[in-house]
């Protein structure tokens, strides 16, 4: 009789075990029209969104999102320059020759706020290495604002909300992504000047994966203002061992440490409130 309940408790508990394993593996939830507006009014591609929350993306739609920066760059790790920018200030990567990263990132306007007096938007920023790191290392994005722009972020019991991050294995072959951890509290930082997250990097992998992420976080800015301000996006690669630096100021706010040993891709935009 204890043999048979015993049995019976164990298929329960592995019944739940693979069905929380099936759920959590299940596409998401979005309508026809969700991932319409999604392609086309937002630009964003089915990488980036099987990689973001699916209450992020339908408070996007719902919210009638607006594309108010964005930008889409291949930087050449061999050479000093990006494919598509005319910027001279990054560094060579000599642990990986020939070696591209894809960066992007955007700023959207979402027309109905959530917190009285404040104008709601949502920040994201996406790499994907093309090819393989030498070392395992932690790399890190970050996105700045200035400090005179007055950025406001929710908290609850202490931490950051609105805040999402992602590390991912793409596989060029079926275009699909395994995620390798993902948090929804940033690696560090700063009241009004920005966040940034942590990625590990894998170098056990084979021809046809590359190690990509993508954070994400929301902010808001008071209605009562007007004009132009600038954001940073930034993604910051060891080259040999160890885990990229934080630094912190007034403009952009929060970014990368410059080393020796660091590698810095940065992206400055622009956007109106």
């Amino acid at each position: 009789m204890f043999r048979n309940i015993g049995f019976l408790v164990l298929l329960c508990l592995s019944f739940f075990f693979f069905s929380s394993i099936v759920s959590a593996a299940e596409p998401h939830e979005l309508t026809p029209e969700e991932l319409n507006y999604l392609y086309n009014e937002l630009g964003f591609t089915e990488e980036q969104i099987a990689l973001s929350p699916v209450s992020d993306l339908k408070d996007l739609v719902a919210g009638e999102a607006e594309t108010v920066m964005s930008f889409d760059e291949e930087y050449d790790m061999e050479n000093t320059s990006s494919k598509n920018t005319s910027s001279k200030n990054f560094s060579t990567l000599a642990a990986i020759p020939s070696a591209d990263l894809s960066f992007s990132g955007r700023i959207l306007k979402i027309a109905t706020s959530d917190v009285s007096g404040y104008d709601k938007y949502y920040s994201s920023a996406t790499f994907r290495w093309l090819n393989h790191p030498a070392f395992n290392l932690t790399d890190k994005m970050t996105i700045g604002f200035p400090s005179s722009l007055g950025v406001f972020f929710k908290t609850s019991s202490g931490n950051i909300v609105g805040h999402y991050s992602t590390t991912t294995l793409y596989n060029k072959s079926t275009g699909g992504s395994t995620v390798l951890a993902s948090s929804t509290t940033p690696s560090t930082w700063q009241p009004a000047l920005g966040v940034a997250s942590a990625h590990n990097l894998r170098t056990t992998l084979n021809s046809n994966q590359n190690n990509a992420g993508q954070v994400s976080q929301y902010f808001y800015v008071k209605s009562s203002l007007a004009g132009n301000a600038n954001v940073q996006f930034q993604y910051g690669h060891k080259r040999i061992s160890g885990t990229v630096g934080i630094t912190f100021g007034t403009s952009p706010g929060i970014g990368i440490t410059p080393s020796t040993t660091t590698d810095i891709r940065s992206y400055a935009g622009q956007f109106s409130y």
